[in-house]
């Protein structure tokens, strides 16, 4: 006894543009950042286009786990003289540890500076907290000072943090003079400066 199958109906989809359905299936993507747009080649491939960049689409490829033990049979060959008569000269240097020639280099080299150089303009080196830390912090610092073990049996201590996290947490509110001088400013004490507070619950020095 045969068994029957159930062919479900083809229906043709006259609501699809077929043409943008290609267009979308086949393509990568379009490049946003305009200054690496201008540096892309739209003909060659993305393996092509990264490698003559000095950029790598797959790190895994670009720094390989070394296989050490045939890296050692390969020099052993060399030292011992088997392998120079098969290898050129070029290749010998290689494996010996010679520096990356010039025809080795890749084409498009600048770009690898020019994004460096972008990243750097676009970085914020200045570390900032989020607003609800800042609040929680400011009114634990009115309430308690310094004293860490004071802030620990806070009520206001949802996320029980301990006396070591606040003091972590103080001291890095501490460290940013843009949002600290705030608070200095509403408690009306000199800007840039510790408060001459004493330090409950605290292993280390102030530096």
């Amino acid at each position: 006894m045969k068994i029957r199958k159930n062919h479900v109906r083809k229906r043709y989809r006259y609501n699809v543009n077929r043409k943008t359905l290609n267009k979308t299936r086949n393509s990568t993507g379009k490049i946003k950042d305009p200054a690496l747009k201008k540096l892309w080649m739209e003909g060659q491939r993305v393996g092509t286009n990264f490698s003559e960049m000095g950029l790598a689409s797959d790190p895994n490829k670009a720094v390989a786990i070394p296989n050490y033990k045939s890296q050692r049979l390969q020099t052993v060959k060399i030292v011992n003289g088997f392998v120079e008569e098969e290898m050129n000269d070029e290749e010998i240097k290689a494996l010996k540890g010679s520096k990356v020639t010039e025809s080795q280099e890749p084409k498009r080299g600048h770009v690898v500076q020019e994004l460096e150089q972008m990243a750097s303009e676009r970085a914020d080196p200045e570390f900032r907290l989020p607003k609800g830390v800042v609040k929680e912090l400011s009114y634990f610092l009115n309430k308690h000072k310094f004293n860490y073990k004071a802030m620990v049996t806070d009520r206001r201590n949802y996320w029980q943090w301990t006396w070591r996290q606040f003091r972590l947490k103080i001291r890095r509110f501490m460290s940013i003079p843009e949002q600290f001088n705030v608070f200095l400013e509403q408690k009306k004490l000199p800007l840039d400066t510790k408060p001459d507070w004493p330090e409950y619950e605290s292993d280390s020095e102030w530096k």
